[in-house]
């Protein structure tokens, strides 16, 4: 019978051991990181981002309390302008107030998902709209259809800074758009 010893130098045991803990950790926090879902945070609340079927897009709406047709209204291709105009840098502040940015997209073409509200009150026809790149939520927000109607984030009226392109709007007229919504008109959203 034949013995094998291996005389172990603490440092090199120690450096083994250090590799090996290195290793495990990796692999951890890489599975931990390809599992998760895409998230962002708005008024201190976290809200998943994943837009891959219509099943996750109808249950996103659900996050902020709206109910929408399981169906959309309409899809269509949009592209993000690589200079953003006065009507996207609005756009863009309402995105960021909830958590999102339309920046990293300029230049890019992302789908475009509208769904009418059923639950939205005092308006009849309010449509929201969920930006979507690589199956990940983007953008949108809640309009009305109408001319004088109202664009906002996905909480709904809430308290936000006016978006407004006319930045010189009367104060009588200010009082009479909805205190938290955009005063940016549903039909003014940039389409390509």
């Amino acid at each position: 019978m034949y013995t094998i010893s291996i005389k172990a130098d603490k440092k090199k045991m120690f450096i083994v051991l250090a590799v090996i803990l290195l290793a495990v950790t990796s692999v951890i926090v890489l599975t931990k990181l390809h599992n998760s879902k895409p998230s962002a945070e708005c008024a201190g609340v976290k809200y998943t981002l994943s837009a891959a079927t219509n099943e996750e897009r109808v249950a996103f709406f659900s996050q902020f309390g709206w109910k929408v047709d399981s169906e959309p209204v309409e899809i269509k291709d949009v592209v993000i302008p690589a200079k953003f105009n006065d009507v996207y840098i609005s756009y863009n502040n309402i995105q960021k107030e909830q958590g999102l940015d339309l920046e990293p997209y300029a230049g890019k073409t992302c789908r475009q998902w509208i769904y009418s509200v059923k639950n939205y009150p005092q308006n009849v026809d309010v449509r929201a709209t969920l930006l979507v790149y690589n199956n990940i939520v983007i953008g949108g927000d809640l309009s009305t259809t109408a001319l004088d109607g109202f664009m906002t984030g996905f909480q709904g009226e809430q308290e936000s800074a006016d978006y407004s392109i006319d930045m010189n709007m009367s104060s009588s007229a200010a009082s009479k758009s909805p205190a938290a919504s955009s005063a940016i008109p549903a039909n003014a959203w940039p389409t390509d």
